[in-house]
């Protein structure tokens, strides 16, 4: 008799082939925090597209300050777009300010 492995949570696995996903970005407001360290708020308009057509589109922030940057969980939890795609999503947006965050 052979052994067969199963999952302990059998689910259906869907692949997402983040690469037809793109995105535009643009910075609308920042808002500066007060507090011992140099910490922004950044409004970011966002507009995400699958094979060039928008599925969303909506203000994403993000804080920044000397440490990293960080887009809020919220605004990214609220899109209705898939998981592996907002993850996506967030490593752009840090993508995009990274470069400007020094003259913000």
């Amino acid at each position: 008799m052979g052994n067969t492995i199963l999952p302990l949570h059998p689910r259906e696995v869907t692949a997402i082939n983040t690469e037809l996903y793109t995105f535009k970005f643009f910075i609308k407001q920042i808002d500066e925090m007060d507090g011992p360290i140099n910490e922004k708020i950044a409004l970011i308009e966002t507009t995400a597209f699958f094979n060039k057509a928008p599925v969303f589109e909506g203000v994403i922030r993000a804080k920044f300050n000397d440490h990293g940057i960080f887009p809020n969980a919220q605004d990214l939890a609220a899109a209705e777009i898939p998981l592996s795609v907002k993850r996506k999503m967030a490593a752009e947006i840090k993508r995009y300010i990274r470069p400007q965050k020094s003259f913000l």
